[in-house]
C-alpha cells in the first residue's frame, strides 16, 4: 500500500498538512485529502509535485 505525506508550501516554506494519505481529490483550487482511516482534510491550493518514491505530495498555496 502506498501512503503519502502532504506538505503545504507557502512563500518557500513547507508545513506538514496530513500523513498517511491514501486518496487525493481536487476541483481546481480545493484539494481533499483522505487518510487511511477515512478522515478528510481540505486544503486550498494547487498540486505542485507528487513523488511516489518518497511518498510525498506538495501543495502550493
Amino acid at each position: 500500500m502506498c501512503l503519502s505525506t502532504v506538505m503545504l508550501e507557502k512563500n518557500g516554506t513547507q508545513e506538514k498538512v496530513c500523513e498517511y494519505v491514501s486518496n487525493v481529490k481536487t476541483d481546481g483550487k480545493k484539494i481533499t485529502l483522505v487518510d487511511v482511516m477515512g478522515n478528510e482534510t481540505f486544503v486550498e491550493g494547487t498540486l505542485k509535485s507528487m513523488d511516489f518514491i518518497k511518498n510525498l505530495i506538495v501543495v502550493e498555496a
